[in-house]
């Protein structure tokens, strides 16, 4: 399912659907967070069949598990985007990224489950250790998307927690239902 919606609306207020809210984390819980969601993908990956399949009546959404490969790679783009950040002298401006044809690209629907909750958790771990080394004035470093947005460190990392919490929000309801 495309989703072409610009999401950056959740660094100014509280997500409706999963109630994630940017500005209620300090810089100093960013790495707890990410490697407690890491953490729960995980565990929500290891259920069996049922991250394969979709509700009988749901031709449009991901399955739990195609979610899980997109917070994978999330995982994983965001740390390099950051690392970008830290690196540069020029605030880098990131390449576009089409979660829709990674995901064909890629095959999420046929991976592994296992591999893919090992790898987002490991993804994850390098993202929240990395945010738990920056420092002082580095949390201001910039960067753009190449449609404009300008995000901080601290900011992409608030930005990137809402995506990956939000998606485990989605596969939750889809699994409960």
């Amino acid at each position: 399912m495309a989703d072409n919606r610009d999401w950056t609306w959740v660094l100014e207020r509280q997500c409706d659907e999963c109630r994630y809210q940017a500005d209620v984390l300090a810089r100093n819980e960013f790495g707890g967070r990410i490697r407690a969601v890491g953490g729960a993908w995980r565990e929500t990956l290891s259920r069996g069949s049922v991250v394969t399949r979709l509700r009988h009546d749901d031709d449009r959404t991901w399955t739990p598990l195609q979610y899980g490969c997109h917070v994978r790679d999330v995982f994983k783009l965001f740390e390099e985007r950051t690392r970008q950040m830290l690196k540069k002298r020029k605030p880098p401006t990131f390449t576009d990224w089409d979660q829709e044809v990674e995901a064909v690209k890629s095959d999420y629907a046929n991976q592994a489950p296992a591999k893919v909750a090992y790898d987002l958790a490991s993804y994850a771990g390098k993202y929240a250790d990395l945010l738990d080394r920056v420092d002082g004035d580095d949390w201001q470093r910039e960067g753009f998307r190449s449609d404009g947005p300008r995000f901080t460190v601290e900011s992409l990392a608030r930005y990137m927690l809402h995506d990956v919490e939000h998606h485990l929000w989605d596969v939750r309801e889809q699994m409960d239902r």
